[in-house]
């Protein structure tokens, strides 16, 4: 596939240089803080195949271009598909169809997203997240599937989906807590604080912090040290901690988490989330009570 919203590439184990065995996956729309729009959904959905069926592949570092690691979900190009934008989204020659065709893509949205992160936290390869700036929403959520997360100096890092009207749809809400504990996963995924990178390594939801300009660097280093060992000890420790790790994980807990954020994408406090994060301005949430607010006309 020719990959525009990733970069794809492979380089050699720094302590075998003619071993091509370390992948990096780039996220690639900096002018948008690598926010994961429609097309990064499919391409890392495609790109998760091709990884899977390289047995070559050691290690795998995940990492974003520009001054962040990802804003998380593209709010810019979910507004029109669930009615949330300032001018009705034109979705073609659908007719009758319309307002059916909103919600089929908006489903689908979030469907390729699942399958994709699903992919991404089973890869066989070691998976590194190397967080180089903000990583919030689905964004964190990349990296709490990652195998292992180090994180720069200037990362900063938040579970923001519940404030912006959505939720933690792809994993998150099972992964944060193994990470941190029930009671401090909860407390992120319910304010939507965002910490920096001391206190994420502080709590347990990184491995390590570096200065920013050697984060690649110690990340390389680390996958070198990684992809060194043998291929098989290496294959089998990572399948066996994962399978205790994965305990808590079922096909009914990925279905009520997709099933979760599709009621919630057509509700509007989802829709005012939406227009409150584009229009930069504190959202008005008044579900369930639009249409019959009972507390007095200052609403």
């Amino acid at each position: 596939m020719n990959y525009k919203a990733l970069k794809w590439e492979v380089l050699g184990n720094p302590n075998r240089p003619d071993e091509k065995c370390i992948g990096v996956i780039t996220m690639c729309r900096p002018e948008a803080l690598n926010a994961v729009d429609v097309r990064m959904r499919v391409e890392l959905d495609i790109l998760c195949d091709e990884i899977r069926h390289n047995a070559a592949l050691k290690v795998v570092i995940l990492t974003g271009e520009g001054r962040g690691f990802s804003a998380g979900g593209d709010l810019k190009t979910e507004a029109g598909p669930v009615g949330a934008g300032d001018e009705d989204f034109d979705f073609g020659n659908f007719g009758a169809y319309k307002e059916l065709a909103g919600y089929f893509f908006n489903d689908l949205r979030h469907a390729v997203l699942q399958r994709a992160f699903k992919k991404l936290e089973d890869l066989p390869p070691v998976t590194i997240a190397a967080i180089n700036g903000p990583a919030v929403g689905i964004g964190l959520e990349m990296c709490t599937l990652c195998d292992l997360r180090i994180a720069s100096d200037r990362a900063r890092l938040g579970e923001v989906a519940v404030p912006a009207g959505f939720l933690p749809e792809s994993g998150g809400a099972r992964n944060l807590p193994k990470l941190v504990g029930i009671g401090k996963a909860l407390e992120l995924i319910l304010t939507g604080r965002i910490i920096d990178a001391a206190e994420a390594e502080r709590i347990g939801l990184v491995e390590r912090v570096v200065p920013h300009d050697k984060l690649m660097a110690e990340v390389m280093a680390m996958a070198g040290q990684i992809a060194s060992n043998p291929y098989l000890s290496v294959r089998y420790a990572k399948e066996l901690v994962k399978m205790y790790w994965n305990t808590n994980r079922s096909e009914e807990g990925w279905r009520r988490e997709l099933e979760a954020i599709m009621e919630i994408t057509r509700t509007k406090d989802c829709h005012e989330g939406i227009r409150a994060f584009l229009g930069k301005r504190k959202a008005d949430y008044r579900g369930p009570y639009y249409e019959n607010w009972p507390f007095g006309d200052d609403k």
